[in-house]
């Protein structure tokens, strides 16, 4: 019989152990030993049987609360997912050069190949040039008749030959130019990296 009673006095004493609080959509504060419909989208405060409050319980977000959360997530992803691959960017760039000097060589390699491509396309259009007005010439001299169609065939097979040369040439002119943007950025970055490392060891030999 003594045991039943100190067990429901345990229980009773469990129930009033934590008291919920709030007010309802009126300005009514409502409290409960557990938690209250009536507030279900409303902030709760949980208090202990001292009246000290033991957690705050957010109201449910709502639609739009919801909706930028999801939008400030994602963006927390992106800049995580950024500063990832630019760190992975970073070892790469320290390990494949050593120094400046290494991203100068790097350059002056990957330029010289196109800049002696672009040598190639030059001296081919000369001749592709001096072709095409040679069949201008031949055609010229035949116009009373509009010239033999072996002459137009050759001067529209000079002249294509021109403009694919010309297009070869502005392609290979825009790829040196991005070579250089590139070994630009590969120079600039590894200042930054050098500079941040530099003080780092200066910060940890102050110590």
């Amino acid at each position: 019989m003594l045991a039943c009673a100190c067990v429901a006095w345990l229980a009773s004493s469990a129930a009033l152990a934590q008291i919920y609080i709030c007010k309802d959509a009126n300005g009514r504060t409502i409290t409960a030993d557990r938690p209250i419909p009536e507030c279900a989208n409303r902030a709760m405060r949980e208090l202990d049987r001292n009246g000290v409050t033991r957690r705050e319980i957010a109201a449910p977000l709502t639609q739009q609360q919801r909706r930028e959360r999801e939008v400030q997530e994602e963006k927390q992803r992106i800049e995580a997912a950024t500063a990832e691959q630019q760190r992975l960017a970073d070892r790469a760039l320290s390990t494949r050069y050593r120094n400046e000097n290494d991203i100068t060589v790097s350059r002056q390699r990957a330029v010289g190949l196109l800049d002696d491509q672009m040598r190639i396309d030059t001296n081919a259009l000369a001749r592709e040039m001096k072709e095409m007005k040679a069949a201008q010439a031949a055609t010229t001299t035949s116009q009373k008749t509009g010239g033999t169609a072996e002459e137009r065939r050759r001067l529209d097979d000079a002249t294509h030959a021109v403009e694919r040369r010309l297009t070869a040439i502005e392609q290979r002119s825009a790829d040196i130019e991005k070579e250089h943007l590139k070994y630009d950025a590969a120079l600039k970055r590894f200042r930054e990296i050098q500079a941040t490392m530099e003080a780092n060891a200066a910060r940890d030999a102050s110590r």
